[in-house]
């Protein structure tokens, strides 16, 4: 190297200490919303006996139907007295009143497959297609008449199994001894990051947990969202996202004797809920801020929901969940464990975990999935 009177920084490198964070920032998020909102230890709201279990089930009943549908082509009858095949006699009980399209009929005997009803018991006596809904409104029964037996329900049991979750923590003896930047204790510290890693997959695990009964070879794992409801989902197929959608979902749910509370969502679906309010959102910001964030909305059936907007639900699919009956429940909550060391290390051990998913009632909740995340 040539003669230098002075030394600048740009040459002289050896010697500088590097400037350091003395703290380490975890570089990818470690929100957990779904296990916030939904809760982690439900046990006791789903009243479960005998836990925990690899498998656990819930029992549910549902009231009698009081709807049904015309079963034959063509119902034309003009007389007073007649039978109509219907796709569930079972539904029905003399007494009865229907009603079909604008006429109401009393029902005075029941078969297998039909009933015998009287017509115009109200409204005026019409044609009637194939498929017409038969709607029971009301029960009149004879004075003295024998008691007769109408349709029963029996209660059902929705399932589902447990998931483990587990990853180990190996620290050599050397690397626990050295002095690093933004760490006081090594061993502590990956513990800490494993939780939170193990914690964000159970928050996932909501949206894409799949049901499996598990073997000696296969894993055993938990069902989610999507495994456990089957009735209201509903396709939008790439279309945009709209504040109908969301309201048609609502009323399914409600239809059906539930009464959701709460939006699970991505980031481009609280956008677009944001964006259906900007003309009628309620605010007393300062003029000199802009912009809508909507938390909370309220539905023509009168039915309020939160909205939770987590970056770990599918971009494409917004859950519409009544809270009361869905939930994660703990089996074994997330621990850390030493292991019995074979090398040389400071520490071999564990974090592990099990934990399952309950969606009761699931007629009461929906989700529209496969919107547009660009229109």
């Amino acid at each position: 190297m040539g003669f230098k009177d002075m030394l600048i920084s740009y040459s002289a490198t050896l010697p500088h200490k590097r400037m350091v964070s003395d703290r380490i920032i975890m570089m990818e998020p470690d929100e957990i919303v779904a296990i916030s909102v939904l809760g982690l230890s439900n046990e006791g709201k789903f009243a479960f006996a005998n836990a925990p279990g690899k498998t656990y089930e819930w029992l549910m009943d549902t009231l009698s139907p009081q709807a049904d549908a015309i079963n034959s082509t063509g119902f034309t009858s003009d007389t007073t007295l007649t039978t109509i095949t219907v796709d569930n006699a079972k539904y029905f009980q003399i007494g009865d009143v229907i009603l079909i399209d604008d006429e109401y009929m009393w029902v005075s005997a029941v078969g297998t497959t039909t009933i015998d009803v009287t017509r115009d018991f109200g409204g005026t006596q019409a044609t009637h297609d194939n498929d017409a809904v038969i709607s029971i409104v009301a029960r009149n029964r004879l004075e003295g008449a024998t008691a007769v037996k109408g349709h029963v329900t029996e209660a059902t049991t929705g399932y589902n199994y447990s998931a483990i979750f587990q990853k180990a923590v190996e620290i050599s003896r050397s690397n626990a001894l050295l002095q690093q930047y933004g760490i006081g204790d090594v061993v502590n510290r990956e513990i800490d990051k494993i939780m939170q890693e193990m914690a964000r997959l159970l928050n996932r695990a909501a949206y894409h947990g799949q049901r499996q009964a598990g073997s000696s070879t296969t894993a055993r794992g938990f069902g989610g969202l999507e495994a456990l409801i089957s009735t209201n989902p509903t396709d939008a197929s790439s279309a945009a996202l709209t504040q109908k959608m969301i309201e048609d979902e609502v009323q399914q749910c409600w239809d059906a004797g539930g009464n959701p509370s709460l939006i699970l969502c991505g980031g481009w679906a609280k956008r677009k809920i944001a964006s259906f309010y900007e003309g009628s959102v309620r605010t007393d910001r300062s003029e000199k801020r802009g912009g809508v964030t909507i938390d909370h909305i309220d539905t023509p059936l009168g039915i309020s929901l939160d909205v939770a907007v987590d970056r770990y639900c599918p971009t494409d699919t917004l859950y519409i969940l009544d809270p009361d009956y869905v939930g994660y429940i703990t089996i074994d909550p997330f621990f850390e464990e030493s292991l019995g060391k074979q090398k040389d290390t400071a520490y071999w051990g564990q974090v592990v975990g099990e934990y399952g998913f309950v969606v009761a009632f699931e007629t009461a909740h929906s989700y529209i999935y496969g919107f547009s995340t660009t229109a």
